[in-house]
Order: structure tokens, then sequence, then C-alpha cells
């Protein structure tokens, strides 16, 4: 297996669609019918202001740092990291890609996306 010695991983299959801040991914503005077709798909993500915006409660202290933790991971491989408001259970997320003057990129879908994969990991209430 073909291995990149700096990083100890072996080599992305298709770089140009890995997001990572090693790739260097550019980010791709989603607007109009691709956009409304997108959230259609992430029912508890909003757009306020042009932000992709998502409330979730969990059920206790722990399992929203769990949580957290999982979000922090995941952003900083990608080099992507949302806007994160929390008060003990409740957190607030808000998604949009600064280099293209805050509007809504295909990482921030991706990014709701994996989001919605750990929510789903910890016992929430919505």
């Amino acid at each position: 297996m073909n291995v990149d010695r700096a990083e100890g991983h072996p080599p992305a299959k298709n770089p140009e669609k890995m997001y990572n801040k090693l790739s260097k991914a550019v980010p791709v503005a989603i607007t109009g019918y691709d956009l409304s077709k997108a959230l259609a798909g992430l029912r508890h993500w909003k757009l306020v202001n042009n932000v992709l915006t998502r409330e979730v409660g969990f059920k206790d202290y722990e399992s929203t740092w769990a949580f957290l933790t999982q979000v922090h991971m995941r952003s900083h491989l990608w080099g992507h990291h949302p806007t994160i408001t929390t008060t003990y259970v409740n957190v607030k997320l808000e998604l949009s890609t600064h280099d293209l003057q805050d509007q809504i990129s295909d990482i921030d879908l991706k990014m709701a996306k994996k989001i919605e994969e750990y929510i789903q990991v910890h016992k929430h209430n919505e």
C-alpha cells in the first residue's frame, strides 16, 4: 500500500474530490435550484441570512461534548469550521464559506451532512 509518509495515511483515491486542508479543495458556491434541492435533504437545517443554521439539544453535557469533539475533529481535518454556540446541552451550528463571501458551498453542504451523522450517534432532543 502506498502511504504518504508525512501524514502516515494512504493517498486519497480521488484527491480532487476529497475535502481537507492538505488537498486545498476549492469550494464551489451552491445557489438557486441546486441549493434548494440540497436543503431538501437536510430537513433540520435552515437558511438564515445566507447561513446554514442548525440547532440541536442533547440529553446531557457529556453527549453534547462528545458530539462537539466529533465536529471539531472533522472541521480540523477539512479545514472548514462552523460557528458554534453552546449552552450546556444546546448547540447552534452555522455554516457558510468565507472564501466565497459567505455563500453556501459544496463543502458547507457536505459538512452539514456529516454533522447530521454525528447527531444521530448521540441521543438528542428536538
